[in-house]
Parts: C-alpha cells; structure tokens; sequence
C-alpha cells in the first residue's frame, strides 16, 4: 500500500512532487530579493560618482 501512494506522486521525469511553498516563505523570499536590490543599486551608485574607485589610481 505504502509504494503506489509512493507511485502517486512521482512524475514521469523521475522526479517527486514538491508542495507549493507557503506565503511566507514566499513573502520572505520578496524581501530578501528587494534588499539585495537596494545594496546593488547603491553600490553601483557609489561607483558611479567615484566614492567607491574600482582601478585605484
């Protein structure tokens, strides 16, 4: 009994079903996403206006 609920959720690739991630953890995910944005966008404008020199001179 326990190997066709086994069966069930295997797909044809081989590969097993993965349940949907929660809203949080999806919630937590954009967050995380958006500060890692926020720290590129602001290094890239220090290097731009020169206070973060890329080749020291």
């Amino acid at each position: 009994m326990a190997e066709q609920d086994e069966e069930r959720f295997a797909r044809p690739d081989g590969h097993r079903y993965d349940e949907p991630e929660s809203d949080e953890s999806r919630v937590s995910k954009e967050w995380t996403y958006a500060a890692l944005g926020l720290v590129v966008v602001v290094l890239l404008v220090l290097i731009a206006t020169g206070k973060v020199p890329i080749f020291p001179t």
